[in-house]
């Protein structure tokens, strides 16, 4: 868990496919042909997912960057990790039960990876261990010394005490009194964790390289639940491989379909300059800020959709077609007399396949609105206009070549979370990009096929960029492949695309999109 100048920020950890069997996770191996190992994958991370979502809805850490000031770094992140955990433990219990099993489920885990208390190195690792522990298990794990032991209870006695909506002032009188019952058993130079939680670096030391048997977790994690007041009936889910097993496959599918996606087009730009072909690093939680900065801008260009004239200069509601629903209903319910509620038929049953080609460069980071909020105006832009998800795909370019969404993909949550991670930096291989994005067409049956072109015009990293890029444009267009080129901030784009315009503002970049494609439709 992470935090920047807008607020909390969750970074969730993945598995890593090792081969088509196993997979690397918590810094162990697993194997998928075993349910129980499925299981704790699934319900760790589920966990994970509640645990740090609370602490978005909950958690204030500033309340305590004062009082940290002089103290042990490790020892007052553990502190402060302990105190804000309790007060987690208490809304969810009171309001978010239907978390507690995969909860408990991943505390259970937790503790049987766990290293017993005498393999730790010092009192100070067995003191927060065993806190942890005790806390959220009601259990020890391993001998520890009897002052020690007086000392965990106490403290533990002190978390269980903690309301719900504990004041600053409260926070920071458990937090003093929690440090200074474990500063006196020396220095920490590790923090422990459980599996799920906020990690404050590396665990190796407190957990043994072992994954638990079905036979281990059942009866702990009954145990477990009743002394959280939970039903015994609420293993039975747990129990049940079906959700964790369409889970992991579902994940697996689509990981494979990415492998499959990434080859082709590898395979495409083998003859281009591109260093790399990937996807965009995903960051969904930057795709919902960027979208609801730009959400103004974009509601605002939809609406003027409907007041749009297409090249021959007639309005696009027409007295037969396609029922414009909102438009009828506005009909209805002033009782106008208006018939012209329908959408021209041609706009609605013409099948164009479109491909919307982003520069990512160093020479576009001064652009309003940078690279994520160019993709983001023109998909959710593209979204409304292109009926068929299937026939529009997005790219972004510098001297690497990025899938934001292949024609194959729907505009799902995980196309979102590609364009939250785009960024800009490196050359402007602009030639390369048009070529491979063009390949991207081949095979599809669509009567028009339409590329469009967001850059500043400039190609630079390899000599002779520009007749390369000259080259690029006609061998597309003799493709029978149409182009429209945007320029951003530049009349550069005018040298080589006919069907161009310039744009100075996102606002301006999707109402010539939008007039682009109404056009070329309409053509």
């Amino acid at each position: 868990m992470g935090k920047d100048e807008r607020g909390y920020v969750l970074h969730l950890v993945k598995p890593k496919k090792l081969d088509s069997g196993s997979v690397a996770f918590q810094g162990l191996k697993f194997n998928l042909q075993n349910p129980t190992h499925k299981k704790i994958i699934w319900y760790l991370f589920k966990a994970s997912v509640y645990h740090l979502s609370l602490h978005g809805l909950l958690s204030d850490l500033t309340v305590y960057s004062k009082w940290a000031k002089g103290k042990q770094l490790n020892l007052a992140a553990f502190v402060v990790s302990l105190i804000e955990d309790a007060v987690i433990d208490k809304n969810l219990r009171k309001h978010f039960s239907w978390m507690l099993p995969e909860t408990v489920y991943a505390n259970v885990v937790s503790y049987l990876r766990m290293k017993e208390a005498e393999a730790l190195p010092n009192d100070i690792t067995r003191a927060m261990t065993s806190t942890l522990l005790r806390y959220n298990l009601g259990k020890f794990k391993g001998q520890i010394k009897s002052d020690l032991q007086v000392d965990v209870e106490a403290i533990t006695s002190m978390l269980q005490k903690i309301g719900e909506k504990p004041t600053a002032d409260e926070k920071i009188e458990y937090a003093n009194k929690v440090y200074d019952a474990l500063t006196v058993y020396g220095q920490a130079f590790e923090v422990p964790s459980l599996l799920y939680t906020e990690s404050h670096g590396t665990n190796d030391m407190f957990y043994s390289e072992r994954i638990p048997s079905e036979e281990e977790i059942k009866p702990l994690l009954a145990e477990t639940l009743r002394a959280v007041g939970q039903e015994f009936a609420d293993t039975k889910d747990l129990e049940n491989e079906g959700e964790a097993h369409r889970a992991i496959a579902s994940w697996l599918e689509r990981e494979s379909a990415n492998v499959k996606i990434l080859k082709e087009y590898i395979d495409a730009g083998k003859n281009t300059q591109f260093e790399d072909f990937t996807f965009p690093k995903e960051d969904y939680a930057e795709f919902q800020r960027r979208k609801e900065l730009l959400g103004s801008p974009v509601r605002r260009i939809l609406h003027q959709l409907r007041l749009l004239k297409n090249i021959t200069g007639e309005d696009f509601k027409q007295e037969s077609g396609f029922i414009d629903l909102q438009e009828a209903i506005q009909v209805i319910a002033s009782k106008s007399q208006r018939t012209d509620i329908f959408v021209r038929e041609e706009l609605q049953t013409r099948e164009d396949a479109w491909s919307i080609l982003i520069d990512a460069s160093h020479s576009l980071n001064m652009f309003k609105g940078e690279v994520r909020g160019i993709a983001i105006c023109l998909a959710e832009v593209a979204r409304l206009l292109i009926l068929n998800q299937n026939s529009w795909s997005m790219y972004a370019f510098n001297n690497k070549f990025y899938i934001i969404k292949d024609f194959s993909e729907g505009y799902d949550a995980r196309v979102r979370s590609r364009i939250g991670g785009l960024t800009h930096g490196g050359f402007t291989y602009l030639p390369d990009a048009i070529l491979l994005a063009s390949q991207a067409f081949k095979g599809r049956l669509e009567e028009a096929k339409v590329l469009v072109v967001v850059s500043d015009f400039f190609p630079a990293g390899y000599e002779d960029a520009e007749e390369k890029l000259k080259e690029a444009i006609k061998k597309v267009e003799r493709m029978g492949i149409g182009i429209i080129g945007i320029g951003v901030n530049s009349n550069a784009v005018k040298r080589y695309i006919r069907t161009s315009c310039v744009v100075e503002n996102p606002y301006d970049l999707i109402k010539k999109f939008t007039k682009a494609f109404i056009e070329f439709s309409a053509s």
